[in-house]
């Protein structure tokens, strides 16, 4: 029997199907995302990392963000690795926004971004405040911006009644030490709660309509005694989740003090009607760009993320942009790329431009069914009213985690090592023959 012809130069790989091979891997920042894959990659087999961040310790935005009154907005058992959980919990980049007059100001300004340790507003008299998202309405309480937000009731409150104000008890602390059974279904009972809550995004729904009535019930009784005509202002009238819903414990309350009361001078604030109140110091809070490097970042052809150019690029299932190899975005939760490029000999893999922007065109059409697309300024609009959506998944929680359980490879290009893609198939072995493991696994 004849041989047959096989290409001239392609010699088999001295190797056992899927064997990892070395990969070198760059993390840009080491926050909450960057601090879960060096835990992760303790599992990794032939992974060489290096995690670059540009402050002098870990923790990212929690490491920068340390205002008075900063804390997570839902339960912070619901807030951390879905791996373990932490017992013993007590109870993208920043910029200044296009304020006219905003850098003239000859007094202090401070980013709740950035919040200087030693700043004391003892004696300070007057300290404006500009804006009213998740960081507005957390230091407005503690500093003592009115703009419409909705200022929702607390998320799972059925498990912290009191909000914000609820402290586990040493008793309680010690059995979620104790007990991590007890501790998992505590953190899932929070989870199901929030996740319940999906369906009030859906404009014209029954679900939307409940929720709007007690959230603007309670908002109404929480300001009863401000002023009608001031109160009528600050109830929105957009859906909720037009705007990031914010528990905002206290705020309400603090708007009503007397010391509370929008153009910036070297004095202080102007407000719309004209006039201008001096300040000592002024307080910008937290403003992010969703999806946007703190670091220019280059495609094949062109700068992705640039000055003015970074909202209009919008990735696919929130990881991967066009013409930017081996390039992932983490946002949370991703699927396992790295796995791919490292088990089966890829070189790099880019998603094509034609799907990215067929998936975009469905999550547009998704989002005008759903409250975030409502006529209001947003972080989700990159701070418009009427924007394309760059930050929310089009779905539920678990509506994204079975997208990216099964993502379409068909959508993504890829090159290999090798000039024949099988090479990663090797001399024929698995790693269970050399190992001479069980080798009747699947008979069950």
């Amino acid at each position: 029997m004849g041989s047959i012809a096989l290409p001239e130069q392609y010699v088999v790989s001295d190797q056992y199907i899927h064997q990892p091979r070395r990969i070198r891997i760059i993390v840009v920042g080491a926050g909450i995302s960057g601090i879960a894959f060096a835990y992760k990659a303790k599992e990794l087999e032939n992974v060489e990392y290096q995690i670059y961040e540009k402050n002098g310790d870990v923790g990212g935005t929690w490491l920068e963000s340390r205002y008075p009154g900063c804390s997570c907005d839902i339960p912070a058992h619901s807030y951390t690795y879905p791996w373990i959980g932490n017992p013993d919990w007590s109870g993208v980049k920043w910029k200044w926004p296009d304020i006219p007059g905003l850098h003239s100001f000859e007094g202090k300004l401070v980013h709740t971004a950035c919040y200087p340790q030693d700043l004391d507003l003892r004696g300070k008299d007057k300290s404006p405040l500009s804006g009213a998202g998740s960081s507005g309405i957390q230091v407005v309480p503690y500093n003592s911006t009115q703009s419409p937000t909705w200022i929702a009731p607390q998320f799972a409150g059925h498990l912290a009644s009191a909000g914000r104000a609820t402290k586990y008890t040493e008793e309680e602390k010690e059995k979620f030490r104790n007990d991590r059974e007890y501790l998992r279904k505590y953190r899932q009972e929070i989870d199901h709660a929030i996740n319940s809550r999906f369906p009030n995004f859906y404009k014209g729904s029954q679900e939307r309509k409940i929720s709007r009535e007690i959230v603007e019930k309670g908002m109404r009784e929480r300001l009863s005694k401000m002023d009608p005509e001031l109160r009528e202002k600050l109830i929105p009238d957009f859906d909720v989740g037009c705007r990031r819903v914010t528990p905002g414990d206290g705020y309400l309350e603090a708007l009503q003090e007397p010391n509370v009361e929008v153009e910036i001078n070297n004095e202080g604030v102007v407000t719309a009607d004209g006039k201008t109140y001096p300040a000592d110091v002024i307080m910008q809070p937290r403003l992010r760009y969703v999806l946007c490097s703190s670091v220019p970042t280059h495609r094949k052809n062109a700068c992705l993320e640039k000055g003015g150019q970074r909202r209009a690029q919008r990735p696919i299932l929130l990881v991967l942009f066009p013409d930017m190899p081996n390039y992932f975005k983490s946002t949370g939760v991703s699927f396992t790329f790295a796995n791919k490029i490292q088990r089966e000999g890829v070189k790099s893999v880019v998603v094509s431009q034609q799907a990215t922007t067929e998936f975009n065109d469905h999550k547009d059409a998704v989002m005008e069914l759903l409250t975030f697309s409502g006529n209001c300024n947003s972080w989700y609009k990159g701070g418009t009213s009427n924007g394309r959506i760059v930050g929310p998944w089009a779905g539920s929680l678990n509506h994204f985690l079975e997208s990216i359980r099964d993502p379409r490879l068909q959508d993504f290009e890829f090159t290999y090592e090798s000039a024949n893609r099988f090479a990663y198939l090797g001399r024929g072995l698995s790693l269970k023959d050399i190992k001479k493991e069980d080798l009747a696994w699947y008979i069950r």
